[in-house]
């Protein structure tokens, strides 16, 4: 058995959302948020010299409501075997290239640039905001895991190692705010989500992503008493439509629509002294394409760098990320929020019409259509921890996230300060 559990107390501010009628969704500016799990592992080693094991990861908490409506209680569950020959894993897992990842270092545990479960920030920005998806990673397929797939790592030669995956079917988490109202984001797709399940009997046409791959590699070595690591990796997954009706995966009114999800991402981490730097950069079109009347896409483009430095039972960092969309599709404005529910009016939540002849989509007027301009988010990260024994950790840090756009919908800032441990078994 193993496992982890992080805890933290939370401090800040959340800037509200405010509607064209004056009402608003204020957010509470304390809270306590948890994360865990605890990992049932077995593992024999044939004659041959291959090991071949188990692992099942069942949540030390309750998680959001999945994909299907039901809380979520395994989080992977894999079979995985090794030897001379290298590393194959089969079941419920994150892509081979996205545990791979070498970029910007942290000292903020459960944050940082590479995977965290929680938020602090605005829920209509969370939603709505297209460049916000990204923030939660800045490694390959983030929105991509624990979907059944089979995964091969190769042995490690001269300090290179290639990584490749493959998900025969994949349900994303695109929602309404990419521009859609219908599609892979749980409304019409009927398997492939992510989680520990049996996806058989799958329809082919049925809104989702299928046939997702990834490759990618990395490179360790040290020269003297510089360590370098190097990382790359490339995602594709096509967009398999349902039949009918065809406004599942194109909007004819915004010109929104679905397409083949692409992604790629570069990063690297260079050690001396105590000290490691490290940065990435990346592409990912969000399963998107181009809009059919504006022909700009809705591709996100990411940057991220920072610098950690260790010392006996220390580590401190301070990171910073930016994520940019280029918002092809438009936003839409908040033209009310209803009391009790915060349930959000939209201003093209009738829009109907010709684009160009009588759409309301398009006309211009702020309180009717669809606004254009980046849709940005950026984040500032501080951490630090300190050992107080063998698997357990003191952490503290600092977050700022600005998030602007063009509407009221996608704009919002929030701060941040925390302190919390981190227990390792």
């Amino acid at each position: 058995m193993g496992g982890y559990y992080t805890f933290y107390a939370m401090a800040g501010g959340v800037d509200s959302t405010y509607a064209f009628n004056g009402s608003v969704t204020a957010y509470k500016g304390f809270a306590f948020i948890q994360e865990g799990e605890i990992h049932f592992l077995g593992q024999t080693k044939l004659d041959n010299g291959t090991s071949v094991g188990l692992t099942v990861e069942l949540e030390a908490w309750n998680p959001s409501t999945g994909a299907t409506g039901a809380a979520l209680q395994i989080d992977e569950a894999f079979l995985y075997a090794f030897g001379d020959w290298g590393r194959v894993e089969l079941g419920a897992r994150d892509a081979a290239t996205y545990r791979m990842y070498y970029g910007t270092p942290s000292a903020l545990i459960g944050w940082g640039a590479i995977q965290h479960n929680h938020n602090w920030a605005n829920s209509s920005v969370i939603a709505n905001n297209k460049a916000y998806a990204r923030t939660m990673a800045t490694t390959i397929t983030p929105t991509w895991q624990d979907v059944n797939r089979i995964n091969y790592f190769t042995p490690r030669f001269q300090g290179l190692q290639i990584g490749v995956g493959y998900a025969p079917k994949m349900n994303g988490g695109i929602g309404a705010g990419q521009g859609m109202a219908t599609g892979p984001a749980g409304q019409a797709g009927v398997c492939g989500y992510q989680q520990a399940a049996n996806p058989n009997n799958c329809p082919t046409a049925d809104y989702s992503y299928q046939d997702a791959i990834d490759i990618g590699a990395n490179y360790l070595n040290k020269f003297g008493d510089l360590t370098v690591a190097l990382y790359g990796a490339f995602a594709y997954a096509s967009f398999v439509p349902g039949y009918m009706p065809f406004g599942a995966s194109a909007n004819m009114v915004t010109g929104a629509n679905y397409a083949a999800w692409k992604q790629w991402v570069f990063g690297a981490q260079f050690g001396y002294a105590g000290f490691t730097v490290g940065g990435a950069i990346g592409w990912d079109n969000n399963g998107l394409g181009s809009n059919y009347f504006t022909g700009i896409d809705n591709d996100t483009r990411f940057y991220t760098a920072g610098i950690m430095y260790e010392t006996g039972p220390w580590q401190m960092s301070f990171m910073w990320a930016g994520f940019y969309n280029t918002n092809g599709n438009g936003s839409a404005s908040v033209t009310a929020i209803a009391p009790g529910t915060n349930a959000q009016t939209l201003n093209i939540a009738g829009a109907g019409g010709i684009p160009g002849v009588n759409s309301t989509a398009f006309n211009g007027n702020p309180a009717t259509s669809l606004l254009f301009g980046s849709e940005t988010v950026n984040k500032w990260e501080i951490g630090v921890n300190y050992a107080l024994g063998p698997g357990i950790k003191l952490v503290g840090g600092a977050q700022l996230y600005t998030a602007s756009g063009p509407t009221n919908l996608v704009s919002g800032n929030s701060w941040v300060i925390q302190l919390g441990m981190d227990l390792r078994f």
